[in-house]
C-alpha cells in the first residue's frame, strides 16, 4: 500500500492545527509525543496511519481519525484507483517480461550455446581444467554495445567482471566457464563447476535452492565476499542452474538423435524387420536394454513383468493467483501427456453407466435395503465372463478394500491441485511411465492410460504380466466395459498376496522402493509450480535410471543364484517324494482340485435356501417320473415289435439306454439333495416348503462351509508369509513385515470369529426346535457347535470337518489330500516352486541375451559415429566420453552375469584389450599433483623465489630433518 500512497496521495497540510476543519495531516516531526505504556521499554511506539507523499512523511495523532472522503482533504480516490490499475498493468508487464525471457532462452540462447559448450568441454577436459579458459581478453567497451558489470560466483570468491554487449553476453560468459542468470543483460554469473556440484547434490538429496544459496552466501561472507545486498542470490542462482540444466539436457538429446541417425544407416536389416512398422517397436537403445528378447522358447506365461502403484504423498498445493508459469518440460520426460489422460477418462466415463445415486459411502441403509441387496447378490451368477474368481469374491474386494474404492478421498482437491502420482515400473525397478493424478481417489483411467502407453511401445506378440494391488477390479472393469479390448488377451493380472488380506500388502517392492527414493522431493514439490514439479521428478527419475543401469548386472547375478538354489531345493524334495510312491501327475491333480475348491463360490445364508432345495428335488422327481413313463412305452414297443415310422429296434435300444442313464443320474441327484436336507424319502416334500427348521439348518451349513473355506485360506496365507520371513535377510525389514503380518492376521480373525458365533447361535436355535419337536424331521439331531478357543488350530480330526446334524452327505468324507496330507501339501509347493524357477531361469537367460545384444549394438553404432565425426573435434570428444561410459558399463555387467550360461557367442562388443585398459583406468587413482600444476603453468602468480624454495624443499631429505628435530640418530 506504501507505493499507492506514495504516488497517489495529495497531502493537505494545514499550518494551523487548531482550525476547525477536521483532522489534517501533520509532518511526523510535529506530531505530539506518545507516552509508552508501562513495561514497554525498548518498544517503538509512534503515530498511526503514516502517509508517504513527495513532500515528506505525514501522519495522524492517536486521537484523530483518517479522512473519510476525498473532499475532506485526505486522498484523491480517483488517483488511488488509477494507481491500482497501474499496479495491475505492472504485474502484466512482469508476466510478459518472464514470457519474453523464456522464449529468448528457449529459442535463441540455448540453441546458440550448444556448440560453444561442446568446445568448452573439450578444451577443459570435461571442466576439469577450467582454469585454462578463465582469463580471456574480451572487449572492454566499444560503440557497438554497452558495458555490463557482472558478479561472478565461485566456490571460494566473488569476482567482478566487465563485459561489452557487442557480443552475446551468455556466449562470452560460457567461454570463460560461467553461466548467466539472464539471457540479455545478466547481473550475475555462476561458475560451471558450482552449478554441476549443485545439480549433483540436488539429485542425491532434497533439492533446496534457498538453503544452498544461504550456505554459499554465509561461506563467502566469512571470507569477506558479499553482493551489493544480502539474500539476493537465490532467484538469480536458481535461474542460472535451471537453464544450465536445460543446456545439458539439450546436448544429451542432440547426442541421442545423432546416434540414432547413425544407427539407422549402420545396422543391417533382416527380412523380419520389414514388419517393424506393423509391430510398432519403439524402444530407446541408448537408454535401457529391452526387458526381454523375443525368441522361440517363451520364458513362461508372460514375456515381461511390470507393476503399477499410486502414491498420494507426492502432492502439490494450489497456486495462489493465476500468474504465468514457464512450461519447463524435460526433453526425456516419463509423464504421459495430459491430453492422453483426458481422452482415456472420457472413454471410461462414456463406457460406464451413469450412477443413479450420488449418496456417499456413509449413506444410511435400511434393513429392507440390506436384505434386498443380499437377496440380489444370492441370485447373481457364480462367475463373470473370463474371471477366475467368483463374483462374490470380487464384490467383497470392491466393498472392503480401500484401494479399490476410487471414491474414497485420499487427497483433498480443495487444497491440492495435483494429488499424487501413479507409476508403471518394470521388474528391475526402473520407471517406464508416470501419470500426474488430479483426482481425490485412485481412478481406473490412470492405470488404463499407463497400460495403453506401454503396449504402444512393444511388439504385438509380447505378453505382459501386471502386478497391481487391485488388479482384480481393473481386470473386471476391462471385461465388463470393454476397456483395452485389443490388448487384453496379452495381459495377465496378478496380485502377490491373497485377497483375504485386503490388498494392504505391497504387491511389488519395486514401486515402494521408487516412492522411497523420491520422498525427498515431497517438501519442495509440495509448494512448487506445476511444471517445475514435473521437471524435478523427471530429473530425479533420469538420475535413478543412470544409477540403476550399472547395478543391473548385480541384480541378474543375485536373481540367478537365488533361482538355482530354490530350484535345486525343490528338485531334491520332489525326488525324495517320488521315491515314496507319489508321482508328478498326482501332485498336479491335487493342485487342480485345490484351485477348484478354493475358487468356488461360497454359499450364502438365505431364508429361501431350504425352499429352493425342496423345489429342486420336486422338479427332479417330476423329471425322473417322466423319464420312467417314456421308458415303459419303449419297452412295450420293443416287446410287441410294433415300431413307429422310420424307427428300428437298434434305435429303440439306444433310446432305452439313454433314458436309463438319465434316470440313474436323476435319482443320484435326488438322493444327494435329500441327504443335505436330512429328510426321509417317504416324507411329502411339498409340506416341507417354508419349514423353519430346514431353513435354519441350510443356513448353518452355508455358514460352516464359509468358515471352513476362510480357515483354509488363512492357513495357506500364513504359511506363505512364513516362507517370506525366512527369505528376508534384513532384520529391520523382517520386523516390519512381522508386525504388519500380525496386524493383518488379527484383522481377519475377528470376522472369522463373528461367523463362528453366528453359527453357534444357529446351532442353539436348532437344538431348541428339536427339543420342541415342532416341524422337525424324524431322527434330526442338533449340529455340534464350534469351540472358539480352538477355532484356528485346523487339525485333521477337528469337528470343523464334520457336518453332523447338517447333512448326511459329508460326514463320512475324508479331508482332501491337498489339505490333510502333509506330503502332498509340501509336494505341491515344491512342484510349483520348481515350475516358477524354470520360468525365471529362462527369463534371466533371455535378459542376459538382451543386455549383450544391446551393448553390441551400442558399441557398433558408436564406432561408426566416431569414424564419421573425425572432422568435428568437439563432437568427437563427447563420443569418446560415451565410449568410456560403455566400457565401464561392460565391466560392471560382464563379470557378474557370466554365471548365467548361454549357447551363443560370448562377445560384448569391446575387445579384450580395450576392456583390460578400461579396467586398469577404473582401478587407478586419477589425481592432480603439485608438479603437474607447475608444469601446466597454473602457478603463474608465484615468483621465482617461490619456485626456488620449492626446488630446495624437493631436494631435502625429510628423514634427516625429522631426526635432527627430535634428537634422533
Amino acid at each position: 500500500m506504501r507505493s499507492v500512497f506514495k504516488r497517489g496521495v495529495k497531502a493537505n497540510v494545514s499550518a494551523d492545527p487548531s482550525s476547525g476543519q477536521g483532522p489534517t495531516l501533520l509532518p511526523v516531526g510535529e506530531l505530539p509525543k506518545i507516552r509508552k505504556p508501562y513495561g514497554s521499554k525498548g518498544t517503538v511506539v509512534g503515530p498511526h496511519g503514516l502517509v508517504y507523499a513527495p513532500s515528506g512523511v505525514y501522519g495522524y495523532s492517536r486521537g484523530s481519525s483518517p479522512p473519510q472522503a476525498a473532499d475532506e482533504g485526505g486522498t484523491d480516490l480517483g488517483q488511488d484507483v488509477e494507481m491500482r490499475e497501474a499496479e495491475g498493468i505492472e504485474l502484466d508487464d512482469q508476466a510478459s517480461k518472464k514470457q519474453r525471457q523464456w522464449r529468448k532462452w528457449s529459442e535463441d540462447i540455448i540453441p546458440s550455446l550448444i556448440k560453444p559448450y561442446l568446445e568448452v568441454l573439450r578444451t577443459t577436459s570435461g571442466l576439469r581444467d577450467i582454469d585454462q579458459i578463465r582469463r580471456q581478453d574480451g572487449c572492454k567497451g566499444c560503440g557497438k554495445g554497452e558495458l555490463l558489470d557482472i558478479s561472478c560466483i565461485f566456490f571460494e570468491r566473488i569476482e567482478k567482471l566487465t563485459l561489452c554487449t557487442c557480443t552475446q553476453p551468455a556466449l562470452q560468459l560460457l567461454s570463460r566457464g560461467l553461466f548467466p542468470c539472464a539471457p540479455i543483460h545478466p547481473t550475475l554469473a555462476v561458475d560451471l563447476n558450482v552449478l554441476d556440484f549443485a545439480r549433483e547434490l540436488f539429485v542425491n538429496a532434497a533439492p533446496n535452492t534457498t538453503a544452498w544459496c544461504e550456505t554459499l552466501e554465509g561461506f563467502l561472507n566469512s571470507r569477506n565476499f558479499k553482493l551489493t545486498t544480502r539474500n539476493a542470490l537465490r532467484t538469480r542462482f536458481g535461474n542460472a542452474m535451471h537453464w544450465y540444466a536445460t543446456l545439458i539436457n539439450t546436448k544429451n538429446v542432440m547426442l541421442r538423435n545423432y546416434l540414432d541417425l547413425v544407427r539407422g544407416s549402420v545396422l543391417s536389416m533382416d527380412d523380419e524387420d520389414d514388419n517393424v512398422e506393423e509391430d510398432e517397436i519403439h524402444h530407446h537403445p541408448h537408454t535401457i536394454p529391452d526387458d526381454i528378447v523375443m525368441d522361440e522358447e517363451a520364458p513362461g506365461p508372460v514375456d515381461a513383468i511390470v507393476c503399477i502403484d499410486a502414491c498420494f504423498t507426492q502432492k502439490r498445493r494450489k497456486s495462489q493467483g493465476n500468474a504465468w508459469q514457464a512450461p519447463n518440460i524435460h526433453p526425456e520426460t516419463v509423464f504421459i501427456p495430459k491430453e492422453d489422460l483426458e481422452e482415456m477418462e472420457k472413454l471410461v466415463e462414456t463406457a460406464r453407466p451413469a450412477k443413479t445415486s450420488k449418496a456417499g459411502p456413509k449413506a444410511s441403509k435400511t434393513k429392507e435395503t440390506t436384505s434386498q441387496s443380499k437377496a440380489d447378490a444370492a441370485d447373481l451368477p457364480d462367475y463373470e465372463p473370463n474371471m477366475k474368481v467368483p463374483t462374490s469374491v470380487l464384490d467383497e474386494c470392491n466393498d472392503s478394500f480401500t484401494a479399490a474404492d476410487e471414491r474414497r478421498i485420499k487427497a483433498s482437491t480443495v487444497f491440492f491441485a495435483d494429488t499424487g502420482l501413479m507409476g508403471l515400473l518394470c521388474r528391475h525397478d526402473r520407471v517406464l511411465w508416470l501419470v500426474n493424478m488430479t483426482s481425490a481417489g485412485e481412478k481406473q483411467h490412470y492405470a488404463l492410460a499407463l497400460l495403453k502407453k506401454l503396449f504402444e511401445h512393444i511388439p504385438l506378440s509380447m505378453r505382459i504380466g501386471v502386478l497391481y494391488d487391485i488388479g482384480c477390479q481393473l481386470h473386471r472393469s476391462c471385461e465388463k466395459f470393454g476397456f483395452l479390448n485389443d490388448i487384453l488377451d496379452r495381459i495377465i493380472f496378478g496380485i502377490s498376496v491373497f485377497h483375504a488380506y485386503g490388498h494392504q500388502w505391497p504387491y511389488g517392492e519395486g514401486c515402494e522402493r521408487f516412492w522411497n527414493a523420491i520422498k525427498a522431493l515431497i517438501p519442495s514439490c509440495r509448494v512448487s509450480t506445476h511444471h517445475n514439479r514435473i521437471y524435478t521428478i523427471d530429473t530425479k527419475v533420469k538420475h535413478l535410471d543412470q544409477k540403476s543401469l550399472f547395478s543391473l548386472g548385480s541384480w541378474l547375478q543375485r536373481k540367478y543364484a537365488s533361482t538355482v538354489h530354490r530350484k535345486n531345493e525343490a528338485l531334491a524334495y520332489l525326488e525324495d517324494l517320488y521315491r515314496n510312491g507319489y508321482t508328478e501327475a498326482i501332485l498336479r491333480e491335487q493342485w487342480q482340485l485345490q484351485v477348484i475348491e478354493q475358487t468356488k463360490p461360497l454359499k450364502r445364508q438365505s431364508k429361501n435356501n431350504a425352499n429352493k432345495a425342496i423345489e429342486e428335488i420336486l422338479v427332479l422327481m417330476n423329471t425322473v417320473a417322466g423319464y420312467k413313463k417314456e421308458l415303459e412305452g419303449l419297452h412295450r414297443m420293443l416287446a410287441s415289435g410294433e415300431y413307429s415310422d422310420n424307427t428300428s429296434a437298434d434305435e429303440i435300444s439306444d433310446q432305452i439306454a439313454d433314458l436309463e442313464r438319465k434316470i440313474k443320474l436323476g435319482n443320484q441327484s435326488i438322493k444327494s439333495k435329500r441327504e443335505k436336507l436330512s429328510v426321509d424319502g417317504r416324507l411329502n416334500l411339498t409340506r416341507l416348503l417354508g419349514n423353519l427348521f430346514l431353513q435354519k439348518r441350510m443356513n448353518a451349513l452355508a455358514l460352516k462351509q464359509r468358515i471352513r473355506d476362510r480357515l483354509c485360506n488363512r492357513k495357506f496365507e500364513i504359511e506363505g508369509l512364513e516362507r517370506a520371513y525366512r527369505s528376508v535377510i534384513n532384520e529391520v525389514n523382517q520386523a516390519k513385515l512381522q508386525k504388519h503380518t500380525d496386524q493383518q492376521v488379527k484383522r481377519k480373525e475377528s470376522s472369522i470369529q463373528n461367523l463362528a458365533r453366528n453359527y453357534n447361535k444357529l446351532c442353539a436355535e436348532l437344538e431348541v426346535l428339536i427339543k420342541a419337536k415342532k416341524d422337525v424331521p424324524k431322527g434330526a439331531i442338533a449340529p455340534i457347535p464350534i469351540n472358539l478357543g480352538q477355532l484356528f488350530h485346523l487339525d485333521v480330526d477337528d469337528d470343523i470337518w464334520l457336518d453332523i446334524g447338517l447333512t448326511d452327505d459329508n460326514d463320512n468324507k475324508d479331508v482332501p489330500p491337498w489339505l490333510g496330507n502333509e506330503d502332498v501339501r509340501q509336494g505341491i509347493k515344491a512342484l510349483l516352486q520348481y515350475d516358477r524357477c524354470c520360468e525365471e531361469e529362462r527369463r534371466l537367460n533371455a535378459e542376459k541375451l538382451s543386455m549383450q545384444q544391446w551393448l553390441k549394438e551400442e558399441w557398433t553404432t558408436l564406432l561408426a559415429a566416431i569414424d564419421n565425426s573425425k572432422e568435428d573435434p568437439d563432437l568427437l570428444y563427447i563420443l569418446e566420453g560415451r565410449k568410456e561410459y560403455l566400457l565401464q558399463l561392460c565391466l560392471a555387467w560382464e563379470p557378474r552375469i557370466r554365471i548365467i550360461p548361454q549357447d551363443i557367442d560370448d562377445s560384448w562388443g569391446p575387445t579384450r584389450l580395450e576392456l583390460n585398459e578400461a579396467r586398469i583406468r577404473e582401478f587407478t587413482e586419477n589425481v592432480t599433483t603439485v608438479e603437474d600444476m607447475i608444469d601446466e603453468g597454473e602457478w603463474e602468480e608465484y615468483n621465482d623465489e617461490d619456485l626456488v624454495s620449492a626446488e630446495i624443499l624437493d631436494s631435502v631429505d625429510f628423514d634427516i630433518v625429522q631426526n635432527e628435530e627430535y634428537g634422533l640418530e
